[in-house]
């Protein structure tokens, strides 16, 4: 005789579709998720070469001696310092030991050497490219101090 019976639970089916589902939401989430940590990652570097490249002013007006600011690839870092390289009034990383993880590849600084005189003067204009993944800040910094971060 055909009794019809309820049967409660669920198919096969349904649980697969959902688990599908959420493996694919979950990898569209890490994807976003690598592509928002890339764009802090460059734009916290920024942040700190334009600080460095700031208080390079401040520090040649305040002590009325000439600055140098100089990049070094090798170490992937940015240091502010007297004519004689023997005091460091700032210096400031962007490789692994930084928590910025970049590579000297993906910093470009022209020129790597620029004198900053107490007058508020440089000896030239610099610029810095930051590049990762796809995402690109770029700083400009004048002869009279002014720095644009584009």
């Amino acid at each position: 005789c055909g009794v019809a019976t309820n049967r409660r639970g669920f198919t096969l089916i349904e649980p697969t579709v959902v688990a599908t589902l959420a493996v694919i939401l979950i990898g569209v989430s890490l994807v976003k998720a690598g592509s928002v940590i890339t764009q802090t990652k460059v734009q916290r570097a920024a942040q700190k070469l334009q600080t460095d490249v700031t208080q390079a002013w401040a520090i040649a007006g305040r002590n009325r001696k000439p600055v140098i600011l100089r990049w070094s690839s090798s170490s992937i870092e940015m240091q502010v310092t007297d004519r004689t390289q023997t005091t460091i009034f700032r210096k400031s990383g962007l490789g692994a030991g930084s928590g910025l993880n970049l590579a000297a590849s993906e910093v470009t600084v022209y020129p790597t050497t620029l004198t900053v005189f107490p007058d508020g003067l440089a000896a030239d204009t610099m610029k810095i490219t930051i590049s990762k993944s796809g995402y690109t800040k770029i700083i400009r910094v004048s002869r009279a101090g002014i720095v644009r971060l584009q």
